[in-house]
């Protein structure tokens, strides 16, 4: 294999910021200029952190590269595996039958499975016809609540493929009962209802500073962050690059796969626990035999 298709479950809320902007939210979170989808673009960095927290091998200089220094008498060596940015996958909503749900779009999903090399999935989704207000409902429910949301739900469509990759992409949760749920609870609206609801549909957490002496809140210490809920699912992808080959694949899979790694920023007040699940592959392959 020349890549590694792996999952983000999110254990706690994740802010990939964007920078400081003017408007009702201060600190939003990364998004896709063309479609507003979010995006996290800090993985490799993320993954560094970790190995350097965790390893006590040379593997981090050799799939990641030198870390860029001021010293030019000193050569850097690039790393052996590139890394994309982390996509959306599926999103949680709250839903007043279900607690939540998780929601995705054909256009989402066409790109991950097209990545992920699921081809019969693939050609499955991209025949979809989704008008706005209708959804699939993968439970077979007749009709699908999206908060104050509801949308008739289709049942006529053939997707035994796609549940098929559904019941893996399930296995990213931490736990059994979340990967039941996964499996079942997750539907299928339009792409710019999808877009609606990645936009409107975030956290948005007031944050203040308080003043030690007096116990209140400073003058002007008031602000708005964007937050990813907690339980997204997103995916990234590792590739071998010219220098590196596919054992460091298997070996990156092997020290990731089923670990939580910290994600964007606010780590301090518990914000970004992600857990890593390596997609596809055998268990050969991930195990390096």
């Amino acid at each position: 294999m020349d890549k590694q298709v792996y999952l983000l479950y999110a254990e706690t809320q994740v802010h990939a910021g964007s920078g400081f902007e003017i408007g009702v939210v201060d600190l939003p979170i990364q998004r896709e200029r063309t479609t507003g989808f979010p995006i996290i673009q800090g993985v490799k960095g993320a993954l560094r952190a970790f190995f350097r927290n965790t390893q006590q091998d040379n593997l981090e200089s050799e799939i990641f590269g030198d870390e860029i220094v001021q010293d030019n008498t000193k050569k850097t060596i690039p790393g052996k595996v590139a890394f994309s940015e982390a996509k959306i996958l599926l999103f949680p909503v709250r839903s007043q039958e279900k607690l939540f749900i998780w929601v995705t779009c054909p256009l989402v999903l066409s790109r991950f499975l097209n990545v992920a090399g699921e081809k019969e999935a693939l050609e499955e989704i991209v025949k979809l016809q989704l008008e706005e207000d209708r959804a699939i409902a993968l439970d077979g429910s007749s009709r699908i609540y999206i908060e104050e949301i509801s949308l008739n739900a289709r049942n006529d469509v053939c997707l035994e493929k796609f549940r098929e990759v559904l019941s893996r992409i399930s296995t990213c949760a931490p736990i059994q009962s979340l990967q039941t749920k996964m499996s079942k609870d997750v539907a299928i609206v339009s792409d710019t209802m999808f877009c609606d609801i990645v936009k409107t549909m975030t956290e948005v957490i007031p944050r203040i500073r308080i003043n030690e002496v007096t116990k209140t809140v400073e003058e002007g210490a008031l602000w708005y962050e964007e937050y990813l809920p907690q339980d997204t699912v997103m995916y990234f992808v590792a590739r071998v690059t010219a220098y590196g080959d596919q054992g460091l694949l298997r070996n990156l899979c092997k020290k990731i796969d089923g670990k939580i790694v910290n994600v964007g920023g606010k780590e301090t007040i518990g914000k970004g626990m992600m857990w890593v699940k390596c997609f596809g592959g055998d268990e050969d392959e991930k195990s390096g035999t």
